[in-house]
């Protein structure tokens, strides 16, 4: 619980930094989307694992998210939605991005960010950035590339 919470407020710091970084915002903003309507619990369920209750949403800024909890303790899920003007920032300070082709406009993906033992796929579509995170497990990239497609089939 301690590493969701603190991955989880390393992803909104990261956020609040791009978000605040973004010298030219469009004052309509990209469209609002709800990351908890990107996956559904059953699809979350069939790739991760079995989750404890229903996820839960929250918002920063320009940025939404949807944290996913699990019956086991140790895994971990989140989806943020935002503006894609962040996309190259965290593209750049990617310590090994590994591209990933067919998911979006562009996408990417980077494994250890923020020092924290998590993968990350960063998708690019349209004017929003989709982050998809999941804690390091077998087959984490694999998990994520799955839920990544269902994601952005919803666009």
């Amino acid at each position: 619980m301690y590493r969701v919470a603190l991955r989880r407020l390393a992803t909104v710091l990261t956020t609040c930094l791009v978000n605040l970084s973004i010298t030219s915002v469009s004052l309509a903003g990209p469209p609002v989307v709800d990351p908890c309507s990107l996956v559904t619990n059953a699809e979350v369920e069939q790739v991760v694992g079995k989750l404890k209750g229903a996820p839960t949403a929250d918002k920063m800024g320009n940025a939404a998210s949807c944290n996913f909890e699990f019956a086991n303790g140790k895994d971990a899920f989140e989806i943020w939605v935002g503006p894609d003007d962040a996309f190259m920032r965290i593209r750049k300070d990617a310590k090994k991005p590994v591209t990933v082709k067919g998911l979006g406009d562009d996408a990417f993906m980077n494994r250890g960010a923020h020092g924290l033992d998590y993968v990350d796929l960063i998708i690019k579509k349209g004017v929003v950035l989709i982050q998809l995170a999941i804690k390091e497990t077998a087959g984490d990239e694999d998990k994520l590339v799955t839920l990544g497609k269902k994601a952005v089939g919803r666009f």
